[in-house]
């Protein structure tokens, strides 16, 4: 029996429940971006309808689509199919091009509409942005974008590849999940990688103005203990999101990510080496979810673990 499903972008049936969900984060609170990664052990399939605009990766047996709505039947059993059936224009032509593909890229942009079916065990991940979501990072209405629908080899799309897959490490470790400014910009660099977001044109190097940079800092200071968005500090700085990571990159020599990372770290810091706080407190005040994501920070930010840093400190 199928299952119906929907999400930030995406809606249709599931031949079953996946039989693992890896990490998941959904769309509300987080700009109209919602991510899954997931797997099955055995054969399936998915009808689906996108609305806004899906990237994913796809390993394991054939990754088969159908452009253009198609149930399968009793005689039509997914584990029967081992090609992928592309339609030529996107049409319903008479000929049609058969190609075999196990790990694959995946780019569906809005009005697609379609049938995947899968020959065996198999991992997605997937991001769906909703239309308000790919219209923002786009900087154009969805009526205008010319968003490509792609099922191409995954080893030439590696980049998105990795970012998904650190993207998923994260959503699984915690049940609050990824940060939000995180997801922000890994889905902006997920739509650069994907070809669907067009690469910046020629122009000398962009940086922030001493105003929209104050403006940022002064954001990020008051907003140390809470999520932050890529969203809320493009507007502090009054530009799109995509100009701003490039120009923020351009003032301050990392990304927004980096830069929030880094401001947590020195709070906490500062907190662990007055001695007046426990590490909970100080991962609560630096806007670490708890001691344990702020450790992990610490050691990717600067190679200690909070209380080595603080002892080193001291000594």
């Amino acid at each position: 029996m199928s299952v119906p499903f929907a999400n930030a972008s995406v809606q249709g049936e599931l031949s079953a429940p996946p039989d693992a969900i890896f990490g998941q984060i959904p769309a509300s609170g987080l700009d109209g971006i919602a991510f899954l990664d997931f797997a099955y052990e055995s054969a399936g399939y998915s009808t689906h309808r996108v609305d806004g605009l899906l990237v994913g990766t796809w390993q394991g047996t054939s990754h088969n689509t159908w452009r253009n709505p198609w149930h399968p039947g009793p005689e039509d059993r997914p584990g029967d199919r081992p090609t992928r059936l592309t339609f030529r224009d996107g049409a319903m032509p008479d000929e049609r091009a058969d190609e075999r593909i196990a790990d694959a890229f995946v780019l569906r942009g809005p009005g697609f509409a379609g049938t995947t079916l899968w020959s065996g065990p198999c991992r997605g991940r997937y991001l769906a942005f909703m239309p308000a979501a790919v219209e923002r990072m786009i900087e154009a209405p969805l009526s205008q974008a010319e968003i490509p629908t792609l099922t191409d080899d995954l080893a030439e799309r590696m980049t998105v590849f990795h970012l998904l897959a650190a993207l998923g490490q994260e959503a699984g470790r915690h049940d609050t999940g990824a940060d939000a400014l995180l997801i922000d910009s890994v889905a902006l660099a997920a739509l650069r990688a994907s070809g669907a977001l067009a690469p910046p044109a020629p122009r000398r190097s962009a940086v922030l103005s001493s105003r929209q940079a104050r403006r940022v800092r002064d954001l990020v200071a008051e907003r140390i203990d809470a999520p932050l968005s890529l969203r809320e500090m493009a507007q502090a700085a009054g530009l799109s999101e995509s100009y701003f990571v490039r120009a923020f990159k351009g003032s301050f020599g990392v990304t927004p990510y980096q830069y929030v990372l880094r401001e947590r770290v020195t709070l906490a810091q500062s907190l662990i080496r007055s001695g007046t706080v426990s590490l909970g407190e100080a991962a609560k005040r630096a806007g670490f979810p708890d001691a344990r994501r702020m450790g992990r920070t610490f050691r990717k930010v600067i190679g200690r673990s909070p209380t080595e840093a603080a002892r080193l400190q001291r000594a």
